[in-house]
């Protein structure tokens, strides 16, 4: 995808825009690794996707956000990855990096990103659940929280392989969770969102028969939690929630 001539280039003005404080190069540097990065999923994971439709409204960077150390670990971290990866890939590697450039490209500012999957690479929602060895009243609570499913005109075939591979990984799923989250915070009014997620807390704390998730699973380590995904759902739901509140808050009386 990237010779090393190229790659030890935009490196080099990776380093000269943060070391300048240059965010005109760290910009153009940003525009060209995240097409980089496009132009590999279409032709290294041809076989898994059709195409990518991203919104065409404009990213608004910030001379803030551009030269963040964050931002530089992103360019470094992806300049790596277009230059290192091989083909073919596996779809537990592939779902690692859809889940991190969607990460990205709602950190960058994009509004909508979506994929466009070969038939034979969805599943049903009975051959999901029996690859995750759950029922389909499981997975359809897994959907609920996050795992990818495509609403495609009606058929039966649903949710991409690398998202079964991906709730095996307890990192990328809470990532494809946030992804989800972050999607339909998005779509929606903060009304909307918020009613939303009091209606999903309300389903935990009648689950586990508390009002909180620090009661819920007081004294229990993270990796002997029976389901981390309902930890790190509930906190990532009651972060959320506090963070709409406070934003209602400030802007009441302007």
């Amino acid at each position: 995808m990237m010779n090393r001539t190229v790659y030890d280039y935009t490196h080099e003005q990776i380093g000269y825009g943060f070391n300048e404080k240059n965010s005109v190069v760290i910009q153009k540097e940003t525009d060209y690794i995240l097409s980089k990065v496009l132009a590999s999923f279409a032709t290294l994971f041809h076989d898994k996707v059709v195409g990518i439709k991203i919104s065409n409204e404009q990213f608004t960077y910030t001379a803030e956000y551009l030269l963040s150390p964050k931002h530089k670990k992103n360019l470094i971290t992806w300049l790596d990855r277009v230059y290192e990866v091989k083909s073919p890939v596996s779809d537990l590697d592939f779902g690692k990096w859809k889940i991190d450039l969607d990460t990205w490209y709602y950190e960058l500012g994009g509004v909508s990103i979506e994929y466009i999957y070969h038939d034979d690479y969805l599943l049903t929602a009975a051959e999901a659940a029996d690859l995750l060895g759950i029922s389909k009243v499981t997975l359809r609570k897994y959907v609920n929280q996050g795992l990818e499913c495509q609403d495609n005109n009606g058929s039966h075939k649903k949710i991409p392989k690398h998202a079964v591979e991906l709730m095996r990984d307890t990192v990328y799923s809470i990532r494809m969770q946030m992804n989800y989250q972050t999607k339909k915070r998005l779509e929606q009014t903060p009304q909307e969102r918020l009613l939303e997620i009091n209606q999903e807390l309300t389903e935990l704390q009648l689950r586990y028969g508390k009002k909180t998730y620090q009661e819920a699973f007081e004294g229990i380590a993270e990796g002997d939690l029976d389901d981390p995904i309902d930890y790190y759902r509930w906190e990532a739901l009651t972060e959320e929630m506090d963070e709409i509140l406070k934003i209602a808050g400030g802007t009441k009386g302007n």
